[in-house]
């Protein structure tokens, strides 16, 4: 619906990944994987000709032993820890001056795993239904904030359930054990609409005994597999080329697909070894700095991301804004390439780095 949204031109996307889990689901009194930082696909795109990356390449001067650039080889540590990488300054600085632009498909595993809880009980509401996007979007990241602050009930509750396959039976159970993690928090300005109105259209599921998209799945798998988020840039950006990093199980998955355009078979994708493809390196550095990026917001909060960007060193203050300038600049470019399944508390953190950046 976005009028500067454009599926039509063709490009070049490069793609690697960071925090590819596989499966995620419950365990007895944990997850099998850290839930903290994103799953991300992506990497660096373009339009026409292939840009020259060698000179970037010989400037990271990496041991002649290195066979091929990692962002390993570029940063490490944490967040704060990778914005103190000369080499990253280089990366960002060409990243922004170049043709080339970032893209991603950022996906938030726990709020992921809790939305269906949302759409269920909206299903289940007459009222709600038509109540709209903003409505729905509101419920869920309260919800998300909620889970984030009472993670190890929540895990419990999940197990418990057998969630995402909650029984028949159990269902009024389920809302009943859920609703009372609500109330500590129902008088909390930040929280009372959110979980007041999700408490209240939880009712009449619990009246219906049904949870829709919380139903007749598999005990505690809360992520299958990652398959989607490959296919749903194949297809929105289906003039394009995309060159994924070989992975043989994507591969196999993909090739489990047929995809036709007004009845036409297309298949505009292909698998390539890292080791010849210097752009699908270098998604592997714009990637692996991502996921750092989104463990760190999603485990602090903006009092906390405020008193460390006073702290900043000046390269690690330059090493920010080059990459609030690529993100920026590939959005300005076509907000389409950046596609993120996460709740709006996270994202908008984005926004209010932007402010407090351009504030130094």
């Amino acid at each position: 619906m976005n009028p500067r949204v454009d599926f039509a031109t063709p490009y070049i996307f490069y793609y690697d990944e960071t925090n590819n889990i596989k499966t995620f689901y419950v365990r007895e009194n944990d997850f099998n994987y850290t839930f903290t930082a994103n799953f991300v696909l992506g990497g660096l795109l373009h339009q026409g000709e292939v840009p020259d990356v060698q000179p970037l390449i010989d400037s990271f001067k990496l041991q002649k032993t290195a066979k091929e650039v990692k962002f390993k080889h570029i940063a490490f540590g944490d967040f704060l820890d990778c914005l103190k990488s000369q080499k990253l300054n280089l990366f960002l600085h060409f990243l922004k001056d170049s043709d080339l632009y970032v893209h991603y498909s950022s996906l938030n595993i726990l709020y992921w795993s809790i939305v269906d809880i949302v759409d269920s009980a909206i299903m289940n509401s007459d009222v709600a239904m038509r109540l709209g996007p903003g409505f729905d979007n509101r419920l869920k990241n309260d919800l998300y904030k909620l889970c984030r602050l009472e993670i190890d009930a929540v895990i419990q509750l999940f197990y418990t359930f057998e969630y995402p396959n909650v029984k028949p039976e159990k269902i009024g159970d389920f809302i009943e054990a859920l609703s009372n993690l609500f109330e500590a928090y129902l008088q909390l300005p930040e929280f009372h609409f959110g979980l007041e109105s999700l408490r209240q259209i939880l009712k009449e599921s619990k009246k219906k005994g049904e949870l829709a998209f919380v139903m007749d799945e598999k005990d505690y798998i809360l992520l299958a597999d990652l398959t989607h988020f490959y296919l749903r840039p194949i297809y929105t950006f289906k003039n394009s080329t995309h060159i994924f990093d070989n992975e043989d199980s994507i591969r196999e998955a993909l090739n489990g697909y047929r995809m036709l355009d007004k009845g036409v078979e297309f298949k505009n994708y292909s698998f390539v070894d890292s080791q010849d493809s210097q752009l699908t390196q270098l998604s592997d550095v714009f990637v692996g700095f991502m996921g750092k990026y989104t463990n760190y917001r999603n485990t602090h909060n903006m009092e906390e991301i405020k008193a460390d960007i006073d702290s900043f060193s000046a390269l690690q203050l330059e090493n920010m804004k080059l990459f609030i300038d690529i993100i920026n600049k590939s959005d300005q470019k076509n907000p389409a390439f950046l596609h993120a399944t996460d709740s709006y508390e996270e994202v908008m953190k984005f926004g209010e780095l932007c402010e407090i950046i351009a504030g130094k």
